[in-house]
């Protein structure tokens, strides 16, 4: 039987996703914002289908969704910019898509939240209650207490990733770093202790979530590691040096070992992640 995935993002995890999804003979549907944003890597591909809408900013997404899917892995978000803008992408989306999901029948709906919805502690485990500290994990937290009402009808799993970096995105605490940087400008952070997630690490754990029966919340995270010595990392791999360094105390790290031994989760060393990111 033909499994169908709808994959809201294609760029950084949504890419590496969709290109796994392929190489197991599934059919994916993923949207893009304009013809042109279309990658040479997506090109062509067999089992590949895609429409256009701009999450951000359109109140109706169906014009760029399929006629049906049976998965809907919910990559998409928006990090900073202007508080309606994030509303809209990272809580208003996800309502229409578990509404469009309803009445399409669709059976499973993986979300990808964030380790901020907790806002700060060490060795979170997926118990923990929220607290979010930022607009943006505020917005992840309402997604998911919306959820309550859908999971009657939907499967839907919490994947909870706590500061995702990696080659092809261009948003959130890591990748801030990084351009920092490389841009030799001050790095200036709240947080002196953080657990940095590889992309390429959390793509099979995503497909296992899916595939497990009932809803559920999943913490993927790398090791605990102090922020001096991700910056260190980052600038021995670059070649770039940060002009200043200034840390706080805030400390927001996970516990991974739901996510290893249900769903096989494995972490890349930091020094070798980061060398892919830059150097593939």
């Amino acid at each position: 039987m033909e499994i169908t995935n709808l994959v809201t993002s294609p760029f950084g995890i949504g890419e590496k996703l969709i290109l796994e999804l392929l190489e197991r003979g599934e059919t994916v549907h993923t949207v893009f914002p304009n013809p042109k944003d279309v990658p040479m890597s997506l090109l062509g591909k067999a089992h590949l289908k895609y429409g256009f809408v701009k999450l951000d900013q359109e109140t109706n997404i169906e014009k760029g969704m399929p006629r049906k899917a049976d998965n809907i892995f919910h990559i998409y978000d928006l990090y900073s910019g202007p508080i309606p803008k994030m509303m809209m992408a990272n809580t208003m989306v996800t309502v229409q898509l578990l509404d469009w999901a309803k009445r399409v029948g669709a059976l499973r709906f993986v979300y990808l939240s964030t380790g901020e919805v907790y806002g700060m502690g060490k060795n979170i485990a997926e118990s923990t209650p929220y607290n979010p500290r930022s607009f943006y994990a505020t917005t992840k937290f309402q997604s998911e207490i919306i959820f309550r009402y859908y999971s009657r009808i939907l499967n839907i799993k919490s994947i909870r990733v706590f500061f995702p970096f990696g080659r092809g995105v261009n948003q959130g605490y890591i990748h801030g770093l990084i351009e920092s940087v490389k841009s030799g400008n001050s790095v200036e952070t709240e947080y002196c202790m953080v657990s940095p997630t590889f992309i390429d690490d959390i793509i099979e754990p995503l497909i296992k979530a899916r595939d497990i029966e009932n809803s559920a919340g999943f913490n993927l995270c790398g090791s605990p590691l102090s922020v001096e010595e991700v910056i260190k990392t980052i600038e021995t791999v670059t070649g770039k040096t940060a002009r200043k360094v200034s840390v706080g105390k805030t400390e927001l790290s996970g516990n991974n070992s739901q996510a290893r031994e249900t769903l096989g989760y494995k972490e890349t060393p930091l020094v070798q992640a980061v060398k892919a990111t830059f150097i593939g």
